[in-house]
């Protein structure tokens, strides 16, 4: 995600470009153009030709080799199964609206605005979305970031930070939202009125598959009496991957 921020007498433009990095794992199993067949197996063993005078079995030890353990405790897994079917591991992300435009701003009024992004997958141990970058820049001048602890807006303090809910002062966001089972959002960035912006921190995450999810990315930008005039920027980039 790119964020430019241009002052000129505190006046701001934002424009925010988002890169998403999404994965697609894909198991075992047999394909051609046509067919996929998700039934084959890596088995530890069985030749399927066991036999006697009267009666013939075909036999299979499981498959302990791939995806999750069916039967755990805290230090192992044991899987034993039939032909176990998974289909191909998925993740989308779509992120709505590439800028994010502020306005003017000015000492005595917060500014926000916010976009969406929706996640599905089905990878059985979920998804990460983290934000990394920096704070809003102008040559040696900033615009402090809120860092990692979440803290209210204040008008007339340098700030400059995000959230994944709906808020009320000021007025901006959405609740995430989607069929159960769905995303959650960082505990840091998940209190009403509240923002925060550490680079590296998670923002939303999964520990198992999930339903399509909608986040809404909501951002507050401050300024003080002092804040120099300038043509401020930054780039933030969102990473979504699957939990592997």
């Amino acid at each position: 995600m790119k964020i430019f921020f241009s002052k000129f007498v505190f006046n701001f433009l934002i424009i925010s470009l988002f890169f998403l990095l999404g994965i697609t794992v894909s198991f075992a199993r047999m394909s051609s153009s046509n067919y996929t067949i998700y039934a084959d197996v890596f088995s530890v063993g069985g030749l399927e030709t066991g036999s006697s005078a009267n009666y013939k079995i075909q036999d299979t030890l499981g498959e302990a080799l791939i995806l999750s353990a069916t039967s755990t405790s805290d230090s192992y897994g044991a899987k034993a199964g039939f032909r176990e079917m998974y289909p191909d591991q998925y993740l989308t992300v779509t992120i709505a609206n590439t800028s994010i435009n502020f306005g003017i701003l000015n000492e005595a009024l917060a500014r926000s605005s916010s976009h969406t992004i929706v996640i599905d997958t089905n990878a059985i141990n979920g998804f990460t979305t983290t934000v990394t970058g920096n704070t809003l820049t102008s040559g040696s001048y900033t615009i402090n970031a809120i860092g990692a602890g979440a803290t209210a807006s204040n008008p007339g303090t340098e700030q400059f930070g995000i959230n994944l809910v709906a808020n009320s002062s000021p007025s901006v966001g959405a609740d995430l939202s989607g069929t159960s089972p769905a995303g959650l959002v960082a505990s840091t960035y998940n209190t009403a009125d509240n923002f925060a912006f550490n680079s590296g921190d998670t923002i939303a995450t999964a520990s198992t598959d999930i339903n399509e999810t909608t986040f809404t990315v909501s951002y507050i930008a401050n300024i003080s009496s002092a804040t120099e005039a300038g043509n401020y920027s930054t780039t933030l980039t969102y990473a979504t991957t699957a939990n592997f």
